[in-house]
């Protein structure tokens, strides 16, 4: 399991780490494809689970991780907090929509859960040594790369892996 989780939901969340590994998750920063028919049926079955009522972010971070940016879409934009546009930020991100992306950060404010963001990991989205999480100037590293095609760089996943977990452990907590 790539995040600490309450025990109900990571029960229910499970099998969708089980068909889909951490490492394997979010490979590329603009994904051109969802994950295979196969896993897409393990998260919709996971997010009907009756452990999932009420925790739409969840739901969010859940189609976020096998790259369904439309699914995960419809749900981030429909929770009108900090927490629904942090995912939205990243929804948009993901999908090469940089200046939407930055917009929604702006909207996400200081969210709680990105001071739990391990810069150690991934490297600093600012491009300096570790440092506090910023999320625009991660859009721009990621504009930057994607624009090179370089949408597999290994330290900007590794970075967009953290921001993921950071998030989705903040929303199971809740």
């Amino acid at each position: 399991m790539p995040v600490a989780l309450p025990e109900q939901i990571e029960a229910a969340v499970a099998p969708v780490f089980e068909a889909l590994p951490f490492d394997q998750a979010m490979h590329t920063l603009v994904p051109v494809e969802g994950a295979p028919p196969d896993v897409l049926a393990v998260v919709q079955r996971v997010v009907q689970d009756p452990a999932l009522d009420g925790h739409d972010a969840i739901k969010a971070g859940l189609w976020l991780y096998v790259d369904e940016l439309d699914r995960s879409h419809g749900y981030s934009q429909s929770i009108h907090t900090p927490t629904g546009s942090f995912w939205h930020a990243i929804m948009h991100r993901r999908e090469g929509d940089f200046s939407n992306a930055k917009y929604w950060y702006r909207k996400a404010g200081a969210h709680p859960a990105m001071g739990h963001i391990d810069l150690s990991g991934g490297g600093s989205a600012s491009g300096s040594a570790i440092g506090a999480y910023d999320a625009e100037a991660f859009v721009d590293r990621v504009a930057r790369a994607n624009a090179r095609c370089e949408s597999d760089s290994p330290d900007l996943v590794a970075l967009q892996r953290h921001e993921w977990s950071a998030l989705f452990e903040w929303c199971a907590e809740k």
